[in-house]
């Protein structure tokens, strides 16, 4: 048993609680599945430039504190062209401190994000996720693909790039079947499993609960509808919003208003905290709405989710606190991963889900009476 397991993508802090579920589950499903064991720990190679920082050459070790248990991370600095060295010729210097503790690493378990290993949100995006498994690859670490959605690939190179690496990986976890027939064709064996989210415990906080509180999840992505090949595909997607809280208080609902991904202090453009202050704000009658504006961590947000009535969820690892709290949900989906991650969790991906990509005024009272179907046949069948 070798000392280190690496799992590339861990970030406990990442602005997308999404994100930061899968590293919060991550650790628990390696234990769950013996991939983790007593003694080790987590290693991580920090690659950086200017190594006159002294902050950038040293060692750090920190220590994570998940589902009640604390593990320890140890970091090691990596310069980028040592790094170039090692991922573009092989290269590895058995003195630097990656040579001398990458021979300690066991394995490499790579969560790409949950849904990352796919060119969707573009090119740059899909391979950047990889920068772990690049040198680690060459230096013959195992690979490990943690549970996530594989796909899809609309440049042929960037299928063949993740072909190879699938192709590489001693194991495949994936939480939904949307790529299994290409699995089939390329002969290689996977195991569905839930998302790593799950294994996540909700973490309580001071917070009261109105009776029937529909929890909504708008999305800074689709609000602001400039995100990279999605842009201007949401036209509508904040008049969808309005309707929908005017829709559930008429009915006599509290509706909360959840950010699921957003960095409370330097926000960016698709940032969920600015999109959902930005509905609170145009609506005429704040009646009945609650803004979450608090900056709350993923377990936090994961037990918020967990005490509404029923919740609508754009980005998908919030509905995902909800499939895995037994919240009834729906889905208000923007890639085809919702419909198929619903029906991987037991759901109804057809009834529980809709796109709302290019969806147009005319549109929105059909998509809302889907809402109304399946809203008004769990909760008041």
């Amino acid at each position: 048993m070798k000392k280190y397991i690496d799992i590339s993508g861990l970030n406990l802090h990442d602005s997308n609680r999404g994100t930061a579920a899968l590293s919060y589950g991550a650790i628990p499903f390696l234990e769950a599945k013996g991939y983790l064991r007593d003694g080790q720990e987590l290693i991580l190679f920090h690659r950086y430039k200017k190594f006159w920082k002294h902050s950038n050459i040293k060692i750090l070790h920190e220590k994570l504190q998940i589902n009640g248990k604390t593990y320890k991370r140890t970091i090691v600095p990596i310069h980028d062209i040592e790094y170039l060295l090692v991922q573009k010729l092989g290269i590895i210097l058995p003195f630097t401190l990656f040579g001398r503790f990458v021979r300690g690493v066991e394995l490499e378990a790579a969560i790409y994000g949950g849904d990352g290993f796919s060119d969707i949100y573009g090119t740059r995006s899909f391979l950047g996720r990889m920068n772990q498994t690049w040198i680690l690859r060459r230096a013959k670490v195992p690979l490990l693909f943690l549970p996530q959605t594989i796909g899809p690939f609309k440049d042929k190179q960037n299928y063949d790039v993740a072909v190879d690496l699938l192709r590489y990986a001693r194991e495949i976890y994936v939480r939904d079947n949307k790529f299994a027939s290409e699995f089939d064709k390329l002969g290689l064996k996977y195991t569905q499993t839930p998302d790593l989210s799950s294994f996540m415990l909700p973490e309580p906080w001071d917070i009261e609960i109105k009776g029937n509180a529909i929890g909504l999840n708008v999305s800074g992505l689709a609000y602001k509808n400039s995100f990279h090949k999605l842009k201007g595909q949401f036209d509508v997607y904040p008049e969808l919003i309005e309707r929908i809280i005017n829709h559930f208080r008429a009915k006599g609902s509290t509706i909360y208003l959840i950010p699921h991904s957003y960095n409370y202090n330097k926000p960016i453009a698709d940032d969920d905290m600015l999109a959902c202050r930005e509905v609170y704000r145009k609506l005429k009658d704040k009646s009945n709405v609650v803004l979450i504006d608090r900056d709350l961590i993923s377990p936090q947000i994961k037990y918020l989710i967990s005490k509404m009535t029923f919740f609508i969820g754009t980005r998908m690892h919030a509905n995902f606190a909800a499939i895995y709290t037994g919240v009834p949900v729906f889905g208000m989906a923007y890639s085809y991963k919702f419909e198929g991650a619903f029906n991987a969790g037991g759901l109804n991906g057809k009834e529980q889900t809709a796109m709302i990509n290019n969806l147009r005024s005319e549109d929105i009272d059909d998509y809302i009476a889907k809402i109304e179907r399946f809203y008004s046949k769990i909760i008041h069948p």
